[in-house]
């Protein structure tokens, strides 16, 4: 489930035999720094970035050893990667601070990917940035990124127009319905999850990778998710206004999560908090359950989000308990 990595690696970590113009011999080079010693270039589609003083390695790690991303790494292959990149650069990349990490993964649907995206709807304060390119985004405070979009459609434009040095022959066959959920860890969050930095040996380390895991698994359980059942209701169901108070409170709640939000955002965040704040805060729950009751069969999902959740559920129980990176396997 890893896929792209930033990598850094310092000339402290590496010691005195460190030379970077050896190591920029060994790129395809594409521009020398101006105001400083070193360059950049790529090394089978990674980015390279070498000076004085460090070496930066940005890119699929995927692609680098598969040629493409359709399939995503093992703890054995992300290992057999890293260790690859070291003796190609002759540099001690298990000894790399990890800059950046995505977990990934590709899940084939029934329908077109857009189907299923259209039903996520928010993460917390967070809303689905969506680009021209078909690609939803959710962007999130602490700089954690989440994308949905669709593999195989993105596969095929860039098998078309992809540059020479970064050529990735992609695997042949019909055209399939490709999911591709993404969460990307900077710096920060990393630290935040793990309580220190991570160096790259940590990327092939089970606990860290089902940590990884968790992470991405429960960001998705948190976004909000539209029901279709919810329009699809006659009008005696809301003929009095209280009727349409609860069902307005429960279209709210398809956006985010309203009880939640009313509690973390607003009651936690308010400006002038008062004793009697508490009562008001907790009529304000009370209406909400009544509301979220009164339309609890029209609040179920939709058949796409269901299938959607059976997909990434089924994977992960595949791979917690039998695949080569299960839980309990040595």
């Amino acid at each position: 489930m890893y896929d792209a990595v930033k990598l850094q690696l310092k000339k402290e970590d590496i010691g005195d035999k460190y030379k970077w113009e050896a190591v920029y011999q060994n790129i395809y080079q594409v521009c020398d720094f101006k105001r400083f010693a070193g360059g950049f270039g790529y090394l089978d589609g990674l980015r390279v970035s070498v000076t004085e003083n460090a070496v930066t390695i940005k890119g699929s790690l995927s692609k680098y050893l598969y040629e493409n991303n359709i399939r995503t790494l093992t703890l054995d292959h992300t290992k057999e990667a890293i260790k690859r990149l070291g003796r190609t650069l002759n540099l001690p990349m298990d000894k790399a601070d990890v800059m950046e990490v995505e977990i990934a993964e590709n899940f084939k649907m029934d329908n077109p990917p857009e189907l299923y995206i259209s039903k996520l709807k928010s993460l917390g304060t967070s809303h689905p940035n969506r680009w021209d390119s078909g690609t939803t985004y959710f962007p999130m405070k602490n700089k954690t990124l989440l994308r949905f979009y669709d593999k195989g459609k993105e596969s095929r434009q860039r098998g078309k127009h992809r540059h020479k040095r970064e050529s990735c022959p992609l695997p042949e066959g019909k055209k399939e319905n490709l999911l591709r959920y993404e969460m990307l860890f900077k710096r920060a969050t990393i630290k935040q999850v793990f309580g220190r930095r991570l160096k790259a040996c940590d990327l092939y380390d089970k606990h860290v990778f089902w940590q990884f895991i968790a992470e991405w698994f429960g960001a998705y359980e948190d976004i909000g998710k539209i029901s279709d059942k919810l329009f699809d209701i006659p009008f005696e169901q809301i003929k009095t206004t209280k009727d349409l108070e609860d069902w307005c409170i429960c279209i709210a709640n398809t956006v985010m999560n309203l009880p939640n939000f009313i509690k973390e955002q607003l009651f936690k965040n308010r400006e002038n908090p008062q004793d009697i704040d508490a009562q008001y805060h907790k009529r304000i729950q009370d209406r909400m359950k009544k509301a979220l009751q009164h339309f609890e069969q029209q609040m179920g999902q939709s058949d796409l989000v269901i299938e959607l959740n059976k997909k990434i559920e089924d994977y992960l129980t595949w791979k917690f308990t039998e695949s080569p990176d299960a839980y309990d396997k040595n």
